[in-house]
């Protein structure tokens, strides 16, 4: 879709908050840029995108010094807002905190959105490496189909809901051990249900493991997912097929008991 369409399927859209996205996300690329670079990524003329650039500067998810612009810090303060809405995150993210004191690696809390998985909270333990690597997951939605997190979510969602978004999946390779195969992905899926986790063995990112469970919410439909990501050298035998996982699938309980007596807290 070029940027500003508004599509034949479907209901209506409003262009015109399409083509403003459109804009955001290109600042988010470039991690800022000049008019002439904005421009030089958007099917606009030069007084088009500077018309919605001076709008967002107005409306603050736009900043603008000297000729750079970038998103703007009401970003931050919308997504905080979000986040402390979600019960995920209000039962979820103490007892990250302690899963990551307990493992000494990388824990998250993770949601799916739009058939990619979302970070609601990430911890950082005393043994934990790959800042970098973090970093980009934090900011960028992933594919569900090679990393723990996405699928133990995936692996639990209804079929309707999996069937569509493994429809939709390309399968791109990351690494020599990504699923790059329907049939064999819905493999994996089903013994993840059977015994309550998933693993990454180096399917996302070379050197590095993942241990995931899911979280079922009340009316036992999954509601995320928490992961314990390490290195390759800490996270082998034992401790990657067993102590880890027993710790996840742990946290994922602990999880669930909050979000179901927060029901009766309301």
């Amino acid at each position: 879709m070029t940027a500003g369409s508004t599509g034949n399927d479907g209901p209506r859209r409003i262009k015109s908050v399409q083509t403003a996205t459109d804009v955001i996300n290109v600042i988010k690329q470039q991690q800022g840029g000049t008019l002439a670079e904005i421009t030089a990524d958007l099917e606009l003329t030069k007084a088009t995108v500077y018309t919605y650039l001076q709008t967002l500067v107005d409306c603050g998810f736009v900043t603008r010094d000297g000729d750079q612009y970038r998103l703007g810090f009401q970003f931050v303060t919308i997504g905080e807002h979000v986040r402390n809405e979600t019960d995920l995150y209000m039962a979820g993210h103490n007892e990250v905190d302690e899963l990551a004191e307990r493992t000494g690696e990388y824990t998250h809390l993770i949601a799916e959105e739009r058939g990619r998985e979302v970070v609601l909270y990430e911890s950082r333990g005393e043994f934990a490496v790959a800042m970098d690597y973090h970093l980009r997951m934090r900011e960028t939605p992933q594919h569900l189909h090679d990393t723990a997190a996405g699928k133990a979510i995936l692996a639990h969602l209804p079929a309707t809901r999996r069937d569509e978004i493994i429809a939709n999946l390309e399968f791109e390779r990351q690494t020599a051990n990504t699923i790059t195969d329907a049939a064999e992905l819905r493999e994996t899926l089903a013994d993840i249900r059977d015994r309550g986790y998933a693993l990454n063995d180096e399917e996302e990112i070379r050197g590095m493991r993942a241990v995931g469970a899911p979280v079922l919410g009340p009316t036992e439909t999954v509601v995320g997912s928490v992961s314990v990501t390490g290195p390759t050298s800490r996270l082998q035998g034992e401790r990657f097929h067993s102590s880890v996982p027993k710790q996840v699938i742990e946290t994922a309980n602990l999880i669930e008991v909050a979000l179901e007596t927060a029901q009766f807290d309301r």
